[in-house]
Order: structure tokens, then C-alpha cells, then sequence
């Protein structure tokens, strides 16, 4: 069972982005801060991240940057409710594997992070 990191501030949505993929049979290590999800990616060495980019204590590009710093094949799911072309364009921009936005289907969510995970490292 693949580990999934999900950093996202909003309650609600760490809580549904949970549900979801454990229902999918994924391992979830979970944080609202950025910061600590960098740490958590240390330790925890997941098979994917999905990464809001709305974070109050660091920016989701800033901690897409630090995660990729880390390991240059991380792969990364970024997730926003804020959706623009420039976003997306400097997410992937930065090696982000996905940008997709809220509020997010789970069927697709699963199908996203198992396209992402067959890609080699």
C-alpha cells in the first residue's frame, strides 16, 4: 500500500482527501503546514504528495520547491482552489506531476495519483 503525504490547511478538505484515499487502499500521513509537511516527507518517504498551494505559514510553490530540493523525482499532486493558468504553469514549472483543482471528485483524485504513480522515478 502506497504512502500518500497530504498538506492541505483547510480541516475539511485534509479530512475528504483522507476518506478518499484510504478508500483507496493508501497509506495517509497528514499536515496543515507546510513547513512540517517538508519534515514529514523526510521521515515518512512517501510514494506521492498532494500538496494544496493556499498555505498560511509557507506557499505550496515554495514547499513544492523544498520537497523537490529533497528529491529531485518527488512526485507531487498539487490541489487549489484557486485555479489560474499561471499557477499551473509554475507548478509543473517547478516538477509538480498533476495540478488539479478544488473542490476535486475522488474518482478522479485516484485515478490522478495512479497515473502519477506509474511513472518512473
Amino acid at each position: 500500500m502506497p504512502k500518500i503525504l497530504v498538506i492541505d490547511d483547510d480541516e475539511f478538505m485534509l479530512s475528504a482527501l483522507t476518506d478518499y484515499l484510504v478508500s483507496g487502499g493508501f497509506i495517509v500521513t497528514k499536515t496543515t503546514d507546510g513547513p512540517q509537511g517538508i519534515e514529514l516527507y523526510t521521515k515518512v518517504k512517501p510514494a506521492a504528495v498532494i500538496l494544496d498551494l493556499g498555505l498560511p505559514s509557507m506557499d505550496g510553490l515554495q514547499v513544492l520547491k523544498r520537497i523537490r530540493e529533497k528529491d529531485e523525482n518527488a512526485k507531487v499532486v498539487v490541489l487549489t482552489g484557486y485555479p489560474s493558468k499561471a499557477a499551473e504553469r509554475a507548478a509543473h514549472a517547478m516538477g509538480a506531476a498533476e495540478f488539479l483543482s478544488k473542490p476535486i471528485d475522488s474518482k478522479l483524485l485516484l485515478a490522478t495519483l495512479d497515473a502519477v504513480l506509474a511513472i518512473p522515478s
